[in-house]
């Protein structure tokens, strides 16, 4: 074991103790809302005087992330609709498993794996009338004392925090590219010799292929509202026939051997605000301020709808969701280009050949698969940059807080969750619905920008000649 290993796994053994001895997860949010300075622990001698901090990074009605914590969220429509979509399950075995594995297999290999080290995890089922989940939380390594903070996603990516992630991307999908070949009969083409700790992968669904067409269809509705509000009825016109007659071509739930020759495991929701970047640091020494928006680093996060998938899935997502119009207008090709070459120069450093796949059967996958990006990317688009969702969320949450209590969802402690778990998550599509539904698209002036050059800019793609 090297001296980074030993490091690792001593900082895994301290917050496994802590967390256990002390009961630390379900507290987690008490003490960032009520306990600002903190709560000292004298009581572990092997590790002297321990005082614990917790402050959010973010607002406790989503996804509660501190600088080392991700909980679940305080909200609970949005909590019990992850527990029972089991997302938080799913990402907890992408950082103690499948990340690990990626390491091990490519240990020699100079491609780097823009993940942050894992240190603890714990689950809380959640217990009728006992526990309610909150406990369930994921510890991470501190990026933000390493300098690393999320861009602006009000703003939109521009060239350089595009082609980062995209260089990030490529190098992640390289690494599962591998992983999926080494796995995969050849003879049947399914990932039959896949390892036990990565056999998630395939038995546990993730909320995209359980709920994908039902969102879909909900936010191709919205979607088909805002061209006729902004008086262009040749796009609502365009959208209606595509959720009629091309539904399967807008909706693709990949397995394999759709994907061809660049199967990989996907990352499934990569957007700006599950990415973290470091900045140069010019500034500080001297240079011009312009610096500070250069990134030089990215770690990526937020792996709960990871699956098998087509890489061009997770690259639409982002630049559809996060990058500024313009810099699809003037750069898409050369990024695109750029992606491309990072990711086959990895794949000729593990020894992987695509055969006969070339740059234009990527650009043809690239105009296939750009329905279903404009419609996920819109849908992620929309709800990063309008401020209606959250207040609508709060008011939801307030009104579940008045009901009676609700079993569907929740265990008893002679059931196992397995047994409670149907395969689908209603309470999950009924939480996106509200979401989408609690203002109109149009309403949001940066948003009808971005959103209306978006789909004129993939009607383009699929009406011009």
């Amino acid at each position: 074991m090297n001296d980074l290993s030993t490091e690792l796994a001593e900082q895994q053994l301290f917050w496994k103790t802590l967390f256990e001895e002390k009961k630390l997860a379900p507290q987690l949010a008490l003490l960032a809302t009520a306990h600002f300075d903190g709560v000292t622990y004298d009581d572990m001698p092997q590790y002297g005087q321990v005082h614990v901090s917790v402050q959010s990074a973010s607002n406790l009605g989503d996804n509660f992330m501190s600088d080392t914590f991700t909980v679940l969220p305080s909200n609970l429509l949005l909590r019990q609709a992850a527990y029972e979509s089991h997302t938080h399950h799913h990402e907890m075995h992408m950082y103690l498993h499948f990340f690990n594995l990626l390491r091990e297999m490519h240990v020699e290999q100079p491609i780097t794996l823009d993940v942050p080290d894992i240190y603890y995890v714990h689950i809380e089922e959640m217990v009728r009338d006992k526990t309610d989940g909150s406990g369930t939380c994921i510890l991470l390594e501190d990026l933000s004392s390493q300098g690393y903070c999320m861009s602006d996603k009000f703003g939109g990516a521009d060239y350089r925090h595009c082609h980062m992630a995209l260089t990030s991307l490529a190098h992640y999908h390289a690494l599962t590219l591998n992983a999926v070949r080494r796995w995969q009969d050849p003879s049947t083409g399914e990932l039959s010799n896949l390892p036990p700790s990565a056999k998630f992968l395939t038995l546990e669904k993730t909320v995209y292929e359980l709920s994908a067409v039902q969102i879909a269809k909900d936010f191709s509705n919205r979607m088909i509202e805002f061209a006729q509000d902004v008086k262009r009825p040749d796009l609502a016109e365009w959208l209606q026939k595509l959720m009629d007659e091309r539904l399967s071509e807008v909706v693709l739930v990949d397995t394999v051997q759709s994907c061809g020759p660049l199967a990989c495991i996907l990352h499934g929701d990569f957007w700006n605000n599950n990415m973290l970047f470091k900045y140069a640091d010019d500034v500080q020494q001297g240079g011009s301020k312009s610096a500070a928006n250069i990134p030089v680093s990215l770690k990526l996060i937020d792996f709960q709808l990871s699956r098998i998938g087509h890489p061009i899935t997770d690259i639409l997502y982002f630049m559809y969701a996060s990058a500024k119009p313009e810099v699809r207008q003037r750069h898409m090709q050369g990024l695109l280009r750029h992606y491309f070459d990072t990711l086959t120069a990895d794949l000729r450093l593990v020894g992987v050949a695509l055969h006969y796949y070339t740059w234009q059967d990527f650009l043809n996958d690239y105009k296939k698969r750009s329905l279903m990006g404009l419609i996920f990317g819109g849908l992620i688009m929309s709800m990063g940059l309008a401020k209606a969702v959250v207040s609508t969320m709060q008011h939801l949450d307030e009104e579940e807080h008045l009901k009676e209590p609700n079993s569907k969802g929740l265990v008893n402690e002679a059931e196992t969750r397995e047994e409670e778990f149907s395969g689908k998550s209603a309470s999950f599509e009924e939480t996106m619905k509200n979401m989408m539904t609690s203002h109109k698209l149009s309403d949001n002036p940066i948003l009808t920008d971005r959103l209306l050059k978006l789909i004129t800019e993939v009607y383009s793609l699929h009406n011009t000649s």
